[in-house]
């Protein structure tokens, strides 16, 4: 009872949604400590170019696995592609960001270690408060700005001992602090974009579920992918038979297997649950990955580590808690039934096709 009421309090109010959130969590602090690990100097060298590529291939084919399974087959998929032209090409934005995101991960955990990289990670959460009150004359409130300065505070406690080095390893490491930011700020911009589009209609008259919405995004993800290597000339490279090869080993695997299932069940997390429990999730990660990490890797987990990410966590936590938030409300209730219905009700007409 205790458990459920914990829950309940969290919005997560169903099994399914207790699911959902769980499995969100568990993937995303799996991924970052395997990918930590993969980049150590004893690790099998590999091509992350190709790993990148090959996951994006991965989830576009589960993605449509899924709907050619669940949804009526190859005709009905035609038809539903034909009825939303326009939602296809909208995917093309919020996949080219999460194409410069997902290549960022590898290179910023070349730098940061996974608790570093995850406290740090989480001053997206301040990017997305300042967007929403610049661009949509969104006003934070009370317990908004002061989560934003805890957060602040939290990374600064974090990264405290590299900043009293002196200027000259903040200036060495100029390009490193870049590359985060462009992180958070891909982050940021497709999330919010990807949560408006599952939640849309569709732009024709044929419903559309999150399988398909999640093959199309990784459609324009693959194009996206391979656009970049091309340009760069490193198509061929990523391609290459060697390099192939190096990505066939448990961990990598097991990397892109994750990464696969992230990208499958945070369409489902955007439109059944929110951004809001998003953050609340990010929140958990900060916690659970500082932890494992020093228990796998023996990174170094001193009383600073753990006061940032407390504060970090609950930074976020507050971020999150808005008066009509705890416990969930009938309104957003309503909603998550009437979009798990609207998806059953595709699947149910596909059938029929």
């Amino acid at each position: 009872d205790d458990w459920y009421g914990t829950m309940a309090l969290l919005g997560l109010d169903s099994l399914f949604a207790q699911t959902l959130f769980w499995t969100y969590v568990s993937l995303w602090v799996s991924c970052h400590l395997l990918i930590f690990q993969s980049r150590q100097p004893n690790s099998p060298a590999f091509n992350a170019t190709s790993v990148v590529l090959l996951t994006e291939a991965l989830k576009l084919l589960i993605a449509l696995t899924l709907v050619l399974w669940n949804e009526g087959g190859f005709a009905s998929l035609v038809r539903a592609v034909q009825g939303n032209r326009m939602l296809l090409v909208k995917y093309a934005l919020p996949a080219l960001l999460y194409c410069v995101y997902n290549n960022l991960v590898y290179v910023n955990l070349e730098v940061f270690d996974p608790g570093t990289y995850n406290v740090l990670l989480q001053l997206r959460i301040v990017l997305t408060g300042l967007l929403y009150q610049l661009l949509f004359s969104k006003q934070l409130n009370r317990h908004q700005w002061r989560a934003i300065i805890l957060i602040s505070v939290g990374c600064v406690v974090k990264e405290s001992a590299k900043l009293s080095h002196g200027t000259d390893v903040m200036q060495a490491d100029l390009r490193s602090w870049a590359l985060l930011l462009a992180q958070m700020l891909c982050s940021v911009f497709a999330g919010v974009y990807n949560e408006m589009l599952l939640k849309g209609t569709g732009s024709g008259a044929v419903p559309v579920s999150t399988n398909l919405q999640n093959a199309y995004m990784y459609l324009n993800s693959v194009l996206w992918n391979g656009l970049f290597l091309l340009q760069q000339g490193k198509l061929n490279e990523a391609l290459a038979p060697q390099n192939l090869s190096t990505v066939f080993t448990p961990s990598i695997l097991a990397i892109m297997a994750i990464m696969s299932s992230v990208g499958m069940v945070t369409g489902f997390f955007l439109k059944h649950l929110d951004s809001v429990l998003k953050s609340i999730a990010s929140a958990i990660e900060v916690v659970a990955t500082t932890a494992l990490s020093w228990a796998c890797f023996g990174t170094p987990l001193d009383a600073q580590t753990l006061a940032a990410a407390s504060l970090v966590g609950f930074g976020i936590a507050l971020y999150a808690r808005t008066p009509d938030r705890l416990p969930r409300n009938a309104a957003l209730r309503d909603e998550e039934a009437a979009l798990l219905k609207r998806d059953a009700r595709y699947a149910t007409q596909s059938e029929e096709v």
